[in-house]
Parts: structure tokens; sequence; C-alpha cells
């Protein structure tokens, strides 16, 4: 039982948490945070909630994940509207 749960880890995707704890997604959760992220981009008020993984980054004890766009893309400034610079 110990060998499958730590081969489960291997295909985990781990974030060490402030609070002492480790928040786990699936690999397949980055690919949807990243997506997350980038429909949050500047969308105002119609943004969607932010991905777990996102909020977990954010909060992360790794200065990698801390200061990646996974972290940027829980920020409420992310999802500001962009102004139109097109004129």
């Amino acid at each position: 039982m110990k060998r499958l749960e730590r081969g489960a880890r291997k295909e985990m995707i781990s974030l060490p948490q402030k609070d002492g704890t480790v928040k786990r997604f699936g690999r397949s959760a980055a690919k949807d945070a990243y997506l997350n992220a980038m429909i949050r981009l500047g969308a105002g008020e119609d943004a969607p909630e932010p991905h777990p993984l996102l909020a977990a980054a954010r909060n992360s004890t790794e200065a990698w994940w801390r200061e990646s766009v996974y972290a940027s893309g829980a920020d409420e400034a992310w999802t500001e509207p962009v102004e139109d610079l097109s004129e």
C-alpha cells in the first residue's frame, strides 16, 4: 500500500504552505490553473474564481511558486480591466 501511495505522490504537484501543510494537485491541474489565470487576466467583474492551485501557489513557502504566474493569477489586481491603448 505504501508503495502505491509513493507512486501516486510522484504524479502529484506538491506546494508547501505557510501554515506547514502541503497542498497536492494532479499534474493536469497546472494546465487548468494556467488557463484559469489567463481567463482571469483583465476580466474585471466577469473573472472566474481563482483555481485552487493559484491560491496555493500564492501561499507557498517556495519562492518558485510564490513568484510564478500561478501566484500572480490569484491576485485581485490581475483581474483589473486593461486600459484600451489602441487609439
